[in-house]
């Protein structure tokens, strides 16, 4: 389930430009996706390497996200979702989801 995830990542941060700086999201089973998005090409990798904003869900509750039938604020809302680091750079992945 990993690598499918860190697949849809990529694919929806292929259509953005980089957006100037670093994302984790800590999975269950101690597994991450790093997003090191300060330069062109963005990459997505499982490294654990510091973010400015690290996300904590679960692979079913970001894979809910991925596909739009759960939205981030909800998720945030609710506690499906942790955020730590810099919120307004989390407010500004929004438009990954969905």
């Amino acid at each position: 389930m990993l690598e499918e995830l860190t697949q849809k990542i990529q694919e929806a941060i292929s259509k953005k430009a980089a957006f100037g700086f670093n994302v984790r999201f800590d999975l269950d089973d101690d597994e991450s996706i790093y997003v090191q998005a300060t330069s062109e090409p963005v990459k997505v990798s499982s490294a654990k390497d510091p973010a400015d904003t690290v996300f904590k869900v679960s692979k079913s509750n970001l894979e809910a996200m991925l596909d739009g039938k759960l939205s981030p604020m909800s998720a945030y809302i609710t506690g499906k979702m942790k955020i730590e680091g810099d919120m307004t750079k989390a407010m500004q992945l929004s438009s990954l989801f969905g």
